[in-house]
């Protein structure tokens, strides 16, 4: 009798064992995680080298968090294209924008998005006074060298945990858009000069550094690390 009595007992946890996994069979497979896409704009004559943009992409996309579009075709801004991506990659020189252009990639930001500027990103498109803004700062002349870069910012999500490195760049200087609201994150030891900000513009979020000229300073393992944590805090997957 007892042994009947097991028995039943381990056909019954073997049959709700069954009924559960085949309910569980059934659920919907959970989604891939989404790969940000990101719009490299690097229109214009290349700053230093067209190597560099197709190392970063390389890069970026090692990482499997992002999907990187490189182009130099400036009417990816308008609204009708732009909004196909989640952040906008800014490496260009000099060049102009167009009313379509800079109302697209105003209003992408304003509304949510994001937008990280590299280096000559803030000597680009000086016949748009809402771009200035919007990046706050704009190129006034650099210097070049190896030096050391001091993370200041250290409560800011983006370099918390980054240590002070060194590298070989060049020396960007800015005025900053007198609207314009930077927060620094790090600055250059030896004149104090900030290296990096962010902004908040809208309900979307701006980095910017002027890092970044040469091919030293795209294969320093902190600059790509700052520009992997810039992009995933512009689209909100870093928060404090």
């Amino acid at each position: 009798m007892k042994t009947r009595t097991v028995l039943f007992a381990v056909l019954m946890v073997v049959g709700a064992s069954q009924a559960a996994w085949s309910a569980a069979s059934e659920l919907p497979k959970p989604q891939s995680a989404q790969k940000i896409k990101v719009l490299f704009e690097v229109g214009g004559p290349v700053h230093n080298s067209v190597e560099l943009p197709a190392m970063l992409k390389r890069v970026l996309e090692d990482t499997k968090q992002f999907a990187v579009t490189v182009t130099d075709d400036r009417d990816q801004f308008t609204e009708a294209n732009i909004k196909k991506y989640d952040v906008v990659l800014i490496y260009t020189t000099s060049g102009a924008l167009t009313e379509a252009q800079e109302k697209g990639l105003v209003s992408f930001v304003q509304n949510g998005k994001g937008l990280v500027g590299i280096h000559s990103a803030t000597d680009s498109f000086h016949n748009s006074d809402a771009y200035w803004k919007l990046l706050a700062g704009r190129f006034v002349g650099h210097g070049s060298g190896t030096f050391k870069v001091k993370i200041t910012g250290k409560n800011h999500v983006i370099v918390q945990g980054m240590s002070d490195f060194e590298i070989t760049d060049e020396t960007y200087r800015h005025t900053f858009h007198k609207d314009s609201k930077p927060i620094v994150l790090m600055r250059r030891e030896e004149d104090g000069e900030p290296a990096a900000w962010v902004q908040y513009y809208g309900k979307g979020r701006v980095f910017v550094t002027g890092l970044g000229h040469g091919k030293e300073a795209w294969e320093n393992p902190s600059f790509q690390k700052l520009i992997e944590r810039a992009l995933l805090w512009a689209n909100g997957k870093l928060n404090p």
